[in-house]
């Protein structure tokens, strides 16, 4: 039987998985709906919408989606030879630099250029986020795309009801607020599409900054609690 240990879950650590999860869906919702119908951080979609344009024979289309997916492949390749020599490693927030910088440039480039030159290098940082996270409180999960998170949901709860171990409860519930933040993330850019068009990307930058400033709020706060 396959029973789960009594783990502490991070505070920080969920913090991040969520403010991660809710990232890839709303760059996602972004590229979708203004860049291009490709998705940058689900390739699954990308595969199928590549077979399609195959059949279609949509040669614009398939280059798009062919790009973006060896984009998102280069970004994994390289960080995983080099994660060690960039400090990765030991500070994996280094990695989202790439796609703030990134997303801060691409919110004033206007829609008319094409989106070969927007989308992969988009997919390419996706690549390096989804390599540098890959667990909350020891246990692993994937932020760019979610068909892994909603398996790993339903095993959680189904072995919670046959063994009614409580770690497994605990991570379905885990599990549940990764997907929520998923959703919410693309339904806030879909929303925000309607409004700010191409500058909708330019709300990954803005939330980084007030994460990072919150992280050093609370570091503060804890050293605090510790003089005290």
């Amino acid at each position: 039987m396959r029973l789960l240990p009594m783990r502490k879950i991070s505070r920080h650590s969920k913090r991040l998985a969520l403010f991660l999860t809710f990232c890839a869906g709303y760059v996602d919702a972004y590229t979708f709906i203004e860049r291009g119908n490709t998705l940058v951080a689900g390739q699954t979609g990308n595969v199928v919408f590549l077979s399609v344009g195959l059949v279609q024979q949509n040669v614009a289309d398939v280059e798009e989606k062919v790009l973006t997916l060896l984009s998102f492949m280069l970004g994994v390749f390289l960080l995983t030879i080099y994660k060690e020599k960039l400090k990765i490693v030991k500070k994996p927030i280094l990695s989202l630099v790439p796609l703030g910088l990134l997303s801060l440039i691409i919110g004033f480039v206007p829609l008319t250029v094409d989106n070969h030159f927007i989308v992969p290098p988009l997919a390419f940082c996706m690549g390096l986020v989804t390599t540098a996270f890959g667990e909350v409180s020891g246990i692993a999960y994937n932020n760019a795309f979610m068909t892994g998170n909603i398996k790993r949901t339903m095993l959680a709860f189904g072995d919670y009801i046959r063994t009614k171990h409580t770690p497994f409860l605990r991570e379905g519930i885990i599990f549940v607020t990764l997907l929520a933040s998923f959703v919410l993330g693309a339904v806030v850019s879909a929303y925000l599409t309607i409004f700010y068009e191409e500058k909708t990307i330019l709300g990954i930058p803005m939330m980084m900054c007030v994460f990072y400033l919150s992280m050093i709020v609370a570091k503060l706060q804890e050293k605090r609690k510790e003089i005290a």
